[in-house]
């Protein structure tokens, strides 16, 4: 059984729905639309549930450095060897 949605408008979106009914604009697809992308944002996803980790793990693979790029003097996957790593690229560039 479909659940029916009251919503209360304020007289602006009021006026918005209207002239979208007139432009012949069906609502109930853009409302669906809506309640999707906002429960996939706040609750859904393929990330939802998993460790930092495993996430980085996954961009890491995705992306994987360009062929030709210089080898870095750390590992970028440990964070301590990174931290030093920019503290001193800030250090010098400051300097």
């Amino acid at each position: 059984m479909a659940a029916l949605l009251n919503v209360r408008l304020d007289p602006e979106d009021a006026r918005r729905v209207a002239a979208l009914k007139r432009a012949g604009v069906k609502l109930a697809p853009i409302v669906r639309d809506a309640i999707r992308a906002e429960h996939e944002r706040r609750l859904g996803g393929k990330l939802a549930g998993r460790k930092a980790r495993a996430i980085m793990e996954a961009i890491y693979a995705e992306t994987p450095d360009p062929p030709g790029l210089r080898q870095r003097s750390y590992d970028v996957r440990d964070a301590r060897s990174a931290r030093r790593a920019i503290r001193r690229k800030i250090r010098a560039t400051r300097a």
